[in-house]
């Protein structure tokens, strides 16, 4: 095994790495991915998918693969708070509250009108193989699975890493021009020494992964997840698991706090089986298997800074947060799609080396933000537990306050009354519409045009699409003929940059051929019209019209990765200055659009 030089090396071969290799083949990069593990993650930790992520694998021809095998959003449209499982007792097997999530029932609406894409369930041991697939496709000798970074040393251009292949111990070289670690925070980071930011939640989470039928106990072929508030005051969550979805759901993913005083018998596959089938009350007779189980400590972590020189830091590498609203994976992913096109185009000689450098700029605030979210939806579930009266410590006064709770009586009934309130405020985790689709970047490879960003619902549910510099393009049904097409699919799978312009948009194509041309990037210009005589595409019922906040001469820019880049509310007397002006700037070219600069 000889030495070897690659454009970029990816740290870690979990789904943020997996998803990176497929979003760099398709800019064009040459990458190789090591992995120290020998295969795909066989936990199923990680599982929601949001809709910003879907619209992601959209892009990249990995979405339909995904809801192939994935959680319907019918077999996900709840979560429950329950007693228990099973059982037979006074308060044993009761609904303490139930929810709509994840754009199902009552939150269907504003989530099917800002996404083509519906959020959906898919643990980690099940997506990091279609991950891997895709991957495979498209760069097959590019994943090196049970080989280990052990060091790295970068200078001014390039970075020179040892790779160790865990099967054999051979040890070879591997030079890159950038490294990207997405290895968990396991070297990378602590090699370069970047400071942490870091808050733990204060105790460890058992996470258990078993087999049941549960049919007989499930309470309803629409729920996820399930959390059990046992009236000893034990706190677990049950989610489906798959390969099958609601009622017929085989396998689970339990999670519940680690008992004080445990024993390395607390992960014994045996005894762990007797415990869950105590916890859900289930009959003796009911056959329950413990796949594995793991530890781990909630916690809040977030890196002073996601760039050193050409290494930069994505997913658990950079940040890592409680599984509260499913951010971790989701944002890692995402993390993974703003540096790749960036890199493409570096290494392509589009841009200058200086537009790498905005990857830290507007991914370290979203992961600041998100990581805050998540914790601030852990803590809130002592709100959630209070109102149901649970007392720490003291299972008999527990007990009884569920009885009051369950009551038919007066107080019942105002008990239930104050849970339904404070279990309300709960929708800042399972009904986070804004936070998944609402982030965007103040600062980075975009042109602000001075419009003030839109407000922010605090509590995190309602989305304002808008057509800003930095913000996600909204999404809207266009025609084109027959053909129905999201504006989000108007960049495709190998990137490229958009110019959405209106119906009066000629000028916008004579700039857009000249300004390609010059800066040698891959532009298409999309006009949009709302009469039926239009000859492009047409906005149908008005909601591009609505959102885009530019006159029909006007143009929005759309990056390769979907953000709006820069738009012209109306054509000034010189729209290709204008343009040639604005790639300059994106693409800090050096020298000008002819320069040959390379990363």
């Amino acid at each position: 095994m000889g030495d070897l030089e690659v454009p970029v090396l990816v740290v870690g071969g979990g789904g943020c790495g997996l998803a990176a290799s497929v979003f760099l083949s398709d800019a064009g990069v040459r990458h190789l991915v090591v992995e120290r593990r020998e295969s795909t993650s066989v936990l199923p930790r990680a599982h929601y998918l949001n809709q910003r992520t879907m619209e992601i694998l959209r892009q990249h021809g990995i979405a339909d693969d995904v809801y192939e095998i994935s959680c319907p959003l019918e077999n996900m449209s709840e979560v429950v708070w329950r007693t228990t499982l099973a059982g037979d007792g006074p308060v044993d097997a009761r609904d303490l509250h139930r929810m709509d999530a994840f754009g199902g029932f009552g939150t269907a609406a504003p989530y099917a009108a800002d996404s083509p894409c519906p959020s959906t369930n898919l643990p980690q041991h099940r997506l990091e193989p279609v991950l891997l697939r895709h991957a495979r496709e498209r760069a097959p000798e590019s994943l090196l699975f049970h080989h280990e970074l052990e060091e790295f040393d970068q200078d001014a251009d390039g970075v020179t890493a040892r790779v160790r292949d865990r099967a054999t111990g051979e040890v070879r070289t591997v030079r890159a021009r950038y490294l990207l670690g997405a290895d968990g925070g396991r070297l990378v980071g602590a090699s370069l020494g970047v400071p942490m930011d870091a808050i733990s939640g204060g105790f460890s989470i058992l996470s258990v992964h078993f087999s049941a039928d549960l049919s007989r106990w499930w309470p309803g072929d629409s729920v996820l997840m399930t959390h059990l508030v046992s009236g000893e005051g034990e706190v677990s969550i049950i989610v489906a698991a798959g390969p099958h979805w609601g009622l017929a759901c085989e396998e689970w993913a339990l999670h519940l706090r680690m008992p004080p005083g445990a024993t390395e018998n607390t992960l014994d596959p045996a005894a762990l089986a007797l415990r869950l089938r105590a916890l859900f009350k289930l009959p003796d007779d009911v056959d329950l298997t413990v796949h594995r189980a793991t530890e781990y400590r909630p916690e809040a972590v977030v890196a002073h800074s996601f760039q050193a020189g050409r290494v930069f830091l994505a997913g658990d590498a950079a940040h890592r947060q409680p599984p509260a609203t499913g951010l971790g994976l989701n944002t890692a992913i995402q993390d993974a799609h703003n540096i790749a096109w960036k890199l493409g185009v570096v290494l392509g000689g589009q841009a200058g080396p200086a537009l790498v450098d905005t990857y830290e700029a507007e991914r370290l605030p979203v992961a600041r933000r998100n990581v805050s979210w998540s914790m601030a939806c852990l803590r809130n579930y002592g709100a959630l537990f209070a109102s149901l009266g649970v007392v720490p410590g003291q299972p008999e006064a527990t007990t009884a306050s569920f009885r009051e709770l369950l009551s038919d009586t007066p107080m019942g009934d105002t008990r239930r009354s104050v849970v339904r309130e404070v279990f309300g405020t709960q929708r800042i985790e399972y009904q986070a519409h804004d936070i998944e689709l609402g982030h965007h970047y103040q600062d980075g490879a975009l042109v602000p045009d001075g419009t003030p960003p839109p407000p922010r619902d605090p509590m995190g549910t309602v989305h304002h699409p808008v057509a800003r510099p930095g913000h996600r393009v909204p999404h809207a049904w266009l025609r084109r003929g027959d053909v129905r097409v999201s504006t989000l699919d108007l960049v495709g799978r190998h990137g490229g940059f958009v110019l959405i312009t209106g119906a009066l948009g000629e000028a916008w194509t004579v700039a857009a051929k000249e300004v390609a041309d010059s800066h040698r990037v891959a532009l298409t210009v999309v006009a949009v019209g709302t009469g039926s005589d239009a000859t492009g595409y047409r906005d149908t019922d008005g909601t591009w019209t609505a959102v885009r906040g530019t006159d029909d001469d006007g143009a929005v820019l759309v990056r390769p990765d979907n953000h709006v880049a820069w738009r012209s509310e109306v054509a000034g007397d010189h729209p290709e200055e204008d343009l040639d002006a604005v790639f300059r700037r994106l693409l800090h070219r050096q020298g000008g659009a002819d320069g040959r600069r390379r990363g």
